[in-house]
């Protein structure tokens, strides 16, 4: 689609924060799907190599985040040999955008299924190729803190509140895939975010992720002195993978 001179420079004033971050196709996409949300971009939050997170706010004044996956910085192989292996996608095309916008669709499903399943996760709004609006976990201005950042004070309740939402994950069918102290908020509670390696759990790699997983988070809670016991874990949350096969 080619906009009209004037509206392409009207277009490119309403998005001088993002202007000469995203290439031309991608700047429409976003244009498109604010307009469609009705949602302002406010800021750039992160810059990273393989996406951008911009903040923004409904007309209702809720602060959204915005996250654009680069489709020329991503790390195109990984995302394959992901989404083959994932029984929700078919015939995928082995071209660098198709792959980067089923990369994107892919985290906002699963995002969905942690929602559904009371995991406490950003909320999902919308998606389009390779945008995704999830709710924002912060100040609007900058995201709340991640666990490898900050002691909390109550730790022993933050490792139990992070063991039910690992619970609930696996209760929903899915398995994270990614989890870390890096991959945790703590804003007024504890938040999963970054859902985009998540598998469901009849995939093939879901106990891998899983033993993976585990290992990361007792790491951190560890480290800190809390009792952590990996493979009593491990065990727990893989009869209840196998239980949700059965079903």
């Amino acid at each position: 689609m080619v906009l009209k001179r004037k509206r392409k420079r009207e277009y490119y004033k309403e998005f001088k924060i993002v202007h000469g971050v995203f290439d031309e196709h991608t700047m429409l996409v976003l244009y498109k799907l604010l307009n469609k949300d009705r949602i302002s971009v406010e800021s750039l939050i992160k810059e990273g190599k393989e996406s951008v997170i911009l903040s923004g706010k409904t007309n209702e004044g809720d602060w959204v985040a915005i996250k654009v996956y680069r489709t020329e910085a991503c790390d195109f192989k990984s995302m394959w040999k992901y989404l083959i292996g994932d029984p929700r996608f078919k015939r995928i095309k082995k071209k660098r955008r198709s792959v980067v916008n089923l990369w994107c669709q892919r985290e906002f499903k699963n995002l969905k299924i942690a929602e559904t399943g009371g995991v406490s996760c950003p909320k999902p709004y919308d998606y389009s190729e390779n945008i995704l609006i999830t709710s924002f976990i912060g100040d609007g201005k900058e995201f709340g803190p991640m666990l490898i950042k900050i002691v909390p004070k109550n730790l022993k309740e933050v490792y139990k509140e992070v063991l039910d939402n690992f619970r609930r994950l696996i209760n929903a069918g899915l398995v994270h895939g990614d989890l870390s102290a890096y991959n945790i908020l703590f804003w007024d509670k504890v938040y999963f975010i970054d859902f985009s390696h998540g598998v469901v759990i009849k995939s093939p790699i879901a106990l891998d992720l899983l033993k993976k997983d585990v290992k990361n988070v007792n790491s951190y809670f560890s480290k800190l002195g809390i009792q952590t016991d990996n493979e009593k874990l491990y065990k727990e949350l893989e009869q209840a993978v196998k239980e949700k096969v059965i079903e």
